[in-house]
């Protein structure tokens, strides 16, 4: 069944339909596609149109991408091309690379979907819409893990696309877990680029923003997901990539989101399907948005910024000097019960914790910010908190620890009663509750943890108590409390996130 989701107004606009006829033997599930037709669109025409597949296409409306396209042809800035925009199903499964699942089994599916692309749909497709078969007139674009998903099947498959356009792509996408010893070198798509062969024609655009994510697992001022993309950048180009072969965007204040997304979306049509090539001066960039001439190697990025540290150092060092904080030692065998230990974990020895918190603070508010109230609603698998519940379970849990720190502190004695998590939870009824009223207390709760951590005194750190019959000390409780965060943040970005 197709009906058209927009009726064009003018000669200029574009056409949206919906098809929902694609039956998927190798996914088993009818797939379903919104086609955008260009204007005057002429399945008749003695040529065939060039190709732009795409997934998640659900998001084609938060992508803003019929209004970015209409305004793009109005300015006869684009080639006509036919954009299939391909609905998601088993994200978090069917999204990866293929035949190589990473270490939670996430991706156990990208095989199967890859049959379903070359064997299914692009014969639908060009049978259909009258689009072209040469892979240097075909491009695959997809977002966060789509992105990934889209760069393998160009990667792999040159005979049927030469052309990717990455959005925020997870190229995190990894074999081992951080705490079963990861290095580098296990990042699947690096290794995949490092082991394999481009393709002549092979052209890639990839984007990153500054605040898709505060992680910096090797602590080197780069965020995780930008140093990724441009360690990945290095391997394509020692694979002899050329340089002018790789577009790299990084948007200023750029969220792993469909606003940032959307916003740089022109500048991907342009690359892809432009009527000129990429100017020097890439006028076609929103504000914010910093291309990059030269492929920007994380070694280099880093030393500029130690360049530029370099310079600035003098002027600090005629400052006057502000005594250093007391850094609150970790706790040591016997101040808390073993079972904390998965959340003591999570907090550097380099680091007060009371600092890391409040940075926490920061980075939870920006990321959780820029989710809407339904996707807030998502749980990453059956009977597993939403993302509502588990705000409200950090809020609930460091109120708890708090609480049994001021007890402490202030010399009580009696054993402070344990929590039940799992009854909190459903009792909490963070789901019916809007986002922004769930952050707003989250900020409230923050600063009063962080006020009553930094009133107490280095002795008082050492006071013991017990909580659920079990000892453990002031310095503890201040260091759990970041740990717990810090636990559940990785689960939000590792099982969560990527369904998004």
């Amino acid at each position: 069944m197709n009906h058209s989701l927009f009726s064009p107004s003018q000669a200029a606009t574009v056409q949206v339909i919906r098809d929902e006829a694609l039956k998927s033997a190798s996914l088993e599930r009818t797939v379903r596609l919104d086609v955008v037709l260009p204007p005057a669109f002429d399945p008749a025409s003695h040529g065939l149109y060039p190709v732009l597949y795409m997934n998640d296409g659900q998001d084609l409306r938060r992508l803003r991408l019929k209004a970015t396209l209409d305004a793009l042809y109005q300015q006869q800035a684009l080639r006509p091309f036919v954009l299939v925009a391909i609905h998601a199903g088993e994200r978090i499964h069917e999204y990866g690379a293929a035949g190589r699942p990473d270490y939670l089994g996430r991706g156990n599916k990208a095989e199967l979907y890859t049959d379903f692309v070359l064997e299914e749909l692009l014969p639908y497709v060009q049978q259909k819409y009258h689009v072209t078969s040469d892979p240097d007139q075909s491009v695959f674009a997809g977002f966060s893990l789509g992105g990934l998903m889209a760069f393998d099947l160009v990667w792999r498959n040159p005979d049927a696309f030469t052309r990717a356009g990455v959005f925020s792509g997870s190229f995190w996408w990894r074999r081992k877990a951080f705490e079963d010893g990861y290095i580098d070198a296990d990042r699947i798509m690096h290794s995949l680029v490092r082991s394999g062969r481009p393709h002549h024609n092979h052209r890639f655009w990839l984007q990153t923003g500054t605040l898709d994510e505060t992680n910096d697992r090797n602590h080197n001022g780069i965020i995780d997901s930008i140093e990724d993309t441009l360690d990945l950048m290095a391997d394509l180009i020692r694979q002899g990539i050329p340089d002018e072969n790789i577009r790299y965007v990084e948007v200023a204040g750029g969220r792993h989101n469909q606003e940032t997304w959307g916003r740089i979306m022109p500048d991907f049509l342009r690359w892809a399907f432009g009527r000129t090539a990429p100017q020097p001066a890439d006028a076609w960039l929103p504000a914010g948005a910093l291309p990059s001439k030269r492929n920007w190697g994380s070694a280099q990025r880093l030393n500029r910024q130690r360049r530029q540290a370099a310079k600035i150092a003098p002027q600090l060092a005629e400052a006057a000097v502000p005594a250093e904080p007391v850094l609150i030692k970790q706790p040591v065998s016997g101040e808390y019960p073993a079972y904390y230990e998965n959340y003591l974990r999570h907090v550097p020895d380099s680091i007060d914790p009371v600092e890391l918190l409040e940075k926490q603070g920061v980075h939870a508010l920006a990321l959780l910010g820029s989710l809407t109230d339904e996707q807030a609603l998502l749980a990453y698998a059956p009977e597993k908190w939403t993302i509502k519940e588990m705000i409200l379970h950090i809020l609930d849990s460091e109120r708890i620890f708090a609480y049994r720190a001021l007890c402490i502190a202030r010399g009580d004695q009696q054993s402070l009663p344990g929590f039940d998590e799992n009854a909190y939870a459903p009792a909490s009824e963070a789901n019916t509750r809007p986002l922004a009223d769930l952050l707003a207390e989250y900020a409230a709760v923050r600063a009063s943890t962080v006020a009553l951590y930094r009133s107490f005194a280095p002795h008082i750190l050492d006071k013991v108590g017990l909580a659920n019959d079990h000892p453990i000390s002031v310095r503890a409780l201040v260091h759990v409390v970041p740990g717990h965060e810090a636990h559940h943040l990785t689960i939000l970005h590792e099982r969560y996130l990527p369904l998004l």
